[in-house]
């Protein structure tokens, strides 16, 4: 009885090495993951997390993005030095240039990576704003890890922000094909 349990205690713990292997050497294919944040439709798992401005999507966001009174160019490049100065996190496709960016960053503990596709928009009138799409690769709900990220990731933007601006109707979006 002894040896069935320690053979049993056995195989859990390899099972569970397997399984933390094959989720920390997991790929990132930047076709599946590099999305558009303001099209990209909803997970059906409570896994994912979107700022956006509310006119310029059809999808559910969980909080408006805010309005920013400097070039998209300058936001996106600021924003970018700081997300790669994260922990376990890295850019796997998009660039500054684009204003387009989508990253992973992966779990503090068991290495589960997660998901952030980054757009700067440049509206009219020298605003601009900015959609986020963070959502989890496995399990079925985050814990609320993808929200404290991107209100995290957020703050960085703080000092840009037009505080008397909301976006309320759809604004003429300038050099970007929706």
């Amino acid at each position: 009885m002894f040896r069935m349990f320690l053979f049993l205690l056995f195989l859990n713990v390899v099972g569970a090495g397997f399984i933390f292997y094959k989720v920390s050497s997991v790929d990132h294919d930047p076709t599946v993951w590099h999305v558009d944040p303001l099209v990209e439709p909803q997970s059906v798992k409570p896994h994912s997390y979107r700022v956006a401005p509310p006119a310029l999507t059809q999808e559910f966001v969980d909080f408006p993005a805010p309005v920013y009174t400097a070039n998209p160019t300058l936001m996106a490049k600021a924003f970018d030095d700081f997300v790669l100065r994260q922990p376990k996190t890295i850019r796997i496709a998009g660039s500054v240039e684009e204003g387009w960016m989508t990253y992973v960053q992966r779990s503090e503990r068991l290495n589960f990576p997660d998901y952030i596709s980054v757009k700067f928009i440049d509206l009219n009138g020298g605003r601009s704003t900015v959609a986020i799409y963070s959502r989890s690769r496995f399990g079925y709900s985050d814990m609320g890890v993808n929200a404290a990220r991107v209100n995290g990731w957020l703050a960085s933007l703080r000092s840009f922000e037009d505080e008397t601006a909301v976006i309320t109707e759809e604004p003429e979006i300038i050099g970007q094909d929706q």
